[in-house]
């Protein structure tokens, strides 16, 4: 039983980290702050005696990878100074570098400010904070820090809290954590004693048996049969499919047949869920007749089956051209009604190009 809870306490440790379903890029902040000048500038009459102060601001933060991130700080703070018999505002600004410590939540950072208050001065600081995660786009913040003054010599402390957001595109396989505390518990018994017992944080977990820790997988719902990257994300092959439409007219018509529809609405349908294609329409005649009228012929049954594709279905015109063959593509050489009736047809021939996951050989 204790072993069982240690190896249930494993899995809890390492589910917010597959909670996470963005892959971010930039966060924002606000933060509400206070800030206490150093106890040396109380009795300073050229500091006006400056003491604590609240404030307000923005911060702009730059994922740059699991580890690091870079950030810009914009502040606007009331202080008290002449004893407390009056106020000052002021502002500070600067860059921050940020160190993430691995599966805590805790970071620390280091920086320079400029601050404008009662005199105006530039500032290293140090510090250390504590990002909890509300969702996927939330998180709330808090952090100590400690300002040095580089051109008087004074130290400042401040505190603050905050909540940020992120953007950043949705991962198009991410899973809650749920399967990796399928796994963990489903283990066996032997393999728990073992693991829990000597580094329970060092357990090497594969909930979707593709070769890549779910510590550094991305992906963590992939088949088992479908190739991965290092990150493990399926990946892709591009594959090309198409659809051919034929569409049959009467003699010496241009007029679509009502059973012709289900035809054209395949092909409109096709259009609708691949957006990046296009299509020629192509009209096609028997050899009744002359040859220039039925290149004409063929031209209107084609603008027919485009008209029909603009106007019925909302195919953008954009994606659509239509062009007459007349008798130049025959497909049947005879001269009976069968022939005719099938060399009188529209034929569409579309191609586009989807992604597939790569399958193991």
């Amino acid at each position: 039983m204790k072993t069982l809870k240690i190896t249930l306490l494993a899995a809890l440790i390492s589910s917010p980290l597959a909670a996470e379903t963005i892959d971010k890029t930039w966060e924002v902040g606000v933060f509400g702050e206070y800030i206490k000048s150093s106890t040396n500038k109380d009795n300073q009459a050229d500091w006006q005696q400056i003491e604590a102060g609240r404030g307000l601001g923005i911060d702009l933060e730059k994922i740059i990878n699991e580890q690091w991130n870079a950030r810009f700080e914009l502040a606007k703070t009331r202080y008290d100074i002449q004893n407390g018999n009056d106020t000052d505002y002021g502002t500070r600004f600067g860059l921050d570098a940020i160190y993430k410590i691995e599966d805590s939540g805790l970071y620390l950072f280091a920086g320079v400010k400029r601050f404008n208050n009662v005199k105006s001065y530039n500032a290293v600081n140090v510090g250390a904070g504590y990002d909890y995660q509300i969702n996927d786009r939330f998180s709330f913040y808090s952090e100590a820090v400690v300002y040095r003054d580089v051109d008087y010599g004074y130290t400042d402390q401040g505190i603050k809290f905050g909540l940020k957001y992120a953007f950043g595109d949705v991962k198009k396989t991410a899973t809650s954590s749920q399967p990796v505390q399928q796994e963990v518990i489903s283990a066996p018994v032997e393999k728990e004693v073992i693991t829990a017992a000597a580094v329970p944080v060092a357990m090497i977990i594969d909930s979707d048996n593709d070769g890549i820790s779910d510590k550094n997988d991305n992906c963590k719902s992939t088949p088992e049969n479908v190739k991965v990257d290092s990150k493990g994300c399926p990946l892709f092959l591009e594959t090309a499919v198409d659809v051919d439409l034929n569409v049959a007219f009467e003699t010496n018509s241009a007029q679509l047949k009502t059973e012709s529809m289900s035809d054209i609405q395949r092909l409109a349908d096709f259009m609708t869920e691949y957006k990046n294609t296009s299509v020629v329409i192509e009209g096609h005649s028997s050899a009744v007749g002359s040859a220039k009228y039925n290149l004409t012929l063929s031209q209107k049954r084609a603008d027919a089956v485009k008209n029909v594709l603009i106007n019925k279905f909302n195919i953008e015109t954009s994606r659509l051209s239509s062009k007459g063959f007349g008798e130049t593509q025959l497909i049947s050489k005879g001269n009976t009604k069968t022939d005719h009736e099938a060399n009188r047809r529209v034929v569409a021939k579309i191609e586009a190009t989807i992604k597939k996951m790569m399958i193991k050989g």
